[in-house]
């Protein structure tokens, strides 16, 4: 194995911190460098060092005696527990997925041997003396350290056979805790004789995690629930039970710190709480231990050192951060029992104080800490308390004589105007929205030119529906927020946030951004319809709740453009292969979509850890909510982000010119269409005329031809039967006879032709009349001078 070179830790944010953190050790590809998720570390006996395992199976070699440094040991295997010799500080012991054991030598870990004999992958290893414990959810084996030979296999409780954690303490007690809240603890040596104490008794349901103090002579227990029981193990009766009323939220793993004067008692326990945060409590005064790191959340295991010098902690980012506990623990303990165990003096109080009590109260337990890990753990805040539970995260005064002012002032003429685009069923959820529009533009007039007011607005008053003055606060909150940098461009669309969108896509997805240039698609196109909205018309109204039960609680300003980002992500199949035009675009961004709120936040979280920090949205807007005052008047905030040439242009006496010059454009142009139209009808009504009048002309003429071709017919007809007559008959009377027949023949078919002529020529004047009675109908004209036209057309 080539030697790998000594590197230094990083110094954390405390100055008493260092991190351990690898990048790019794989070689990982792509913008943001890739991280090593480190999941076991453990101390050897004299803390001067530490071995760490990421779930690459890669194991780290961390040097404490002097300037901590670190160099990598190579390959080990994917580890479930990992623990130093006591006898011999050169040598590992890793549990493994396979659920066999490897021992090693730090220095030459290719050199090792397995350790059988476990059905299950082993979890928990510990040691006493000369004997060394590992457990699995199934079974105790207990080795001898010198040999590893197995030596001694516990009998459990057959039908409590999935097991939590089992470890050794100090005198050599055995102490296992199974999933249904039962421990079962021996005296080494004497497994005939168990005892089983179910905790459920003393009070303590869901129990996590237990530990022995350094001396062996109690147990500490943890769970759920904001109470630490502790137990005498010489007679397992219960010592202490501790409550605490809302300092943290339950507990998930506890460790015992050993200070060095504090004779082997360990009074003092580390916890990490449910909602993976770090808490230092003192058992002999059962008061929380002031220290810098109250504010660290995130983590996901805690190790305490051999001796108490250190205290590691693994980061749900994967890195390690190693603290100094001498230097961590102050001395001053927040032991008041006021403070810590809610013990209060009762005293006589008016309904009003009750009122009081209560409503701080309810803040109490709705805070922040308490309300992630119910969030986590069912990825949304139950339906019935949501109103609740956003009034709380938002703070929201309910500050009613400011609104009662705001909503007195508010001009009538502007009551209505913006609900245009607004299709509300309910009269009286139209009347309660429009009387909150009405308030925020009185607050701040220039938001009426926002032509999306009324959609960004109605699904917030559909949830606080029986309260204005809650709605009219969240929406003030949103803005405030939500909406930072958006009115830089006032009233164009905020070019600055869909840079920012355009910047994260194209760092995301280079894919999906290509095609939207080529396609001649912008991000108003694909990202400014969601914000509009607050993309309530492309989720579901349950899913859109859910999302701002997100939103809302990791007080992120930026995270709704993670969130666009993820939706146009999530979709960009759809998008690359069936949207074609600019049409389909838009319609696409304006319709519900299928998508669950579980992969939209799985995006955006991602999104928001690998976006470097040079496009970072949290580089250009606020990293904290800013909340709304709880006493005196609403103030103006966003007014001031307006840029002051346009809010100039816009506001007062040059906003009333621009629209008295909007309206009388917009009736020149009502005018020009009018005239359009009249010249359009006029030109038809000549065209069909004339083309009457030729129709007629062209009538008449095929009436003459054929009239002329008959006459030549009968006249070619007559020479014929002359010419045949013999010229002596001329003189006879039968000469005169055919004459005259001849003539009447020539008569009879001669008004037969002029009847079918009249009757021609009565059809065509008719028709014409027909015609123009038309004409003058399209043209809304008289009949006189319908009449008119038509005589001045027959004598023509």
């Amino acid at each position: 194995m080539i030697e790998e070179k000594w590197k230094d830790l990083e110094k954390g944010t405390c100055p008493n911190h260092y991190q351990f953190k690898v990048e790019n050790a794989y070689g990982g590809s792509g913008h943001c460098p890739l991280t090593i998720n480190f999941s076991q570390c453990a101390f050897d006996p004299n803390d001067e060092a530490l071995v760490a395992i990421d779930n690459n199976g890669i194991a780290y070699y961390v040097d404490l005696s002097s300037i901590p440094a670190f160099r990598k040991l190579g390959c080990v295997g994917l580890s479930t527990f990992l623990a130093f010799n006591p006898s011999d500080r050169n040598e590992i012991l890793i549990g493994l997925s396979s659920t066999n054991i490897k021992v090693l030598k730090i220095h030459s870990i290719n050199d090792f041997c397995l350790v059988t004999g476990h059905t299950a992958s082993p979890t928990y290893v510990s040691f006493y003396k000369n004997y060394c414990l590992t457990c699995s959810n199934k079974e105790v084996l207990i080795w001898l350290m010198k040999s590893y030979t197995k030596v001694h296999q516990l009998k459990l409780i057959a039908k409590e056979h999935v097991i939590k954690k089992c470890t050794f303490s100090s005198l050599g007690i055995v102490a296992v805790l199974y999933q249904n809240d039962v421990i079962q603890a021996w005296k080494f040596q004497k497994f005939d004789d168990a005892h089983v104490i179910e905790v459920k008794k003393h009070g303590l349901k869901n129990v996590k995690d237990f530990d022995f103090t350094r001396d062996g002579r109690a147990m500490i227990l943890c769970g759920l629930q904001n109470t630490i029981l502790i137990f005498n193990t010489s007679r397992w009766d219960l010592l202490k039970s501790i409550d605490f009323h809302g300092n943290f939220n339950g507990g998930r793993q506890v460790a015992m710190v050993q200070l060095p004067l504090d004779g082997g008692a360990n009074s003092i326990a580390a916890i990490l709480t449910s909602d993976c945060s770090l808490r230092f409590i003192s058992l002999a005064t059962c008061g929380i231990i002031e220290n810098c790191c109250e504010s660290h959340n995130g983590l996901k295991k805690i190790i305490v050192s051999t001796k108490g010098n250190f205290l590691v902690y693994i980061s749900k980012h994967g890195f390690i951060d190693i603290m100094h506990l001498d230097k961590v623990l102050n001395t001053k303990l927040s032991y008041s029992t006021e403070k810590l165990l809610g013990h209060k003096r009762s005293q006589s109080h008016k309904a009003l104080d009750h009122i009081l009590c209560v409503q701080n109260a309810v803040k109490e337990e709705l805070r922040l800490p308490r309300l992630l890990p119910i969030l986590k753990e069912y990825g949304e805040y139950p339906a019935k308390y949501r109103r609740l539970i956003w009034s709380t995260l938002m703070e929201l005064p309910n500050n009613r004589k400011a609104y009662i002012e705001l909503s007195n002032k508010v001009p009538p003429e502007i009551r209505f105007d913006v609900l245009k685009n607004q299709h509300i069923s309910e009269k009286y959820k139209s009347s309660f929205l429009s009387s909150t529009i009405s308030c925020l533009i009185y607050w701040c007039p220039i938001i009426k030119e926002c032509s999306y007011l009324s959609k960004f607005v109605a699904p917030f008053v559909n949830l606080f529906q029986n309260d204005p003055v809650p709605s009219f606060e969240a929406i003030l909150f949103i803005l405030l927020n939500f909406c930072d940098k958006w009115f830089e461009y006032h009233p164009l669309p905020p070019l600055n946030i869909l840079g920012m969108i355009e910047n994260i896509l194209l760092e995301a997805d280079p894919t999906l951004f290509t095609h939207y240039c080529e396609r001649g698609v912008t991000s108003t196109d694909y990202a400014w319809p969601l914000l509009q909205s607050v993309m309530s018309e492309v989720l579901s109204h349950n899913d859109w709740m859910i999302l701002w039960d997100h939103l809302f609680s990791y007080q992120k300003p930026w995270f709704l453009l993670m969130c666009v980002v993820a939706y146009n992500i999530l979709y960009r199949k759809t998008i690359i292969t069936k949207l074609k035009n600019s049409d389909d675009f838009k319609q696409f961004f304006k319709i519900q979509g299928h998508v669950t709120v579980k992969s939209i936040m799985k995006i955006a979280h991602k999104l928001d850890c690998e976006t470097p920090h040079r496009i970072h949205p949290r580089r250009y807007l606020d990293d904290k909510f800013n909340f709304i005052p709880n006493k005196g008047p609403y103030l103006p905030f966003i007014q001031f982000q307006f840029p002051t040439y346009l809010t100039d242009e816009l506001r007062g006496v040059n906003l009333k010119k621009l629209k008295e010059k909007e309206r009388r454009l917009r009736g020149f142009q009502l005018h020009a269409l009018e005239l359009l139209e009249e010249k359009r009808l006029r030109f038809e009504s000549e065209n069909f005329v004339r083309n009457t009048h030729e129709m007629r002309l062209n009538e008449l003429r095929r009436c003459y031809e054929n009239q002329v071709q008959e006459d030549e017919r009968l006249l070619n007809y007559v020479k014929q039967e002359t010419k045949d007559l013999d010229p002596s008959h001329y003189l006879n009377g039968d000469s005169k006879c055919s004459h005259s027949r001849l003539n009447g023949r020539k008569s009879v078919e001669r008004k037969r032709r002029q009847r079918h002529c009249r009757s021609l020529q009565e059809q065509v004047d008719r028709l014409e009349s027909e015609v123009f009675h038309l004409i003058a109908t399209l043209q809304n004209k008289s009949p006189r001078s319908s009449r008119s036209r038509s005589k001045s057309r027959s004598r023509s």
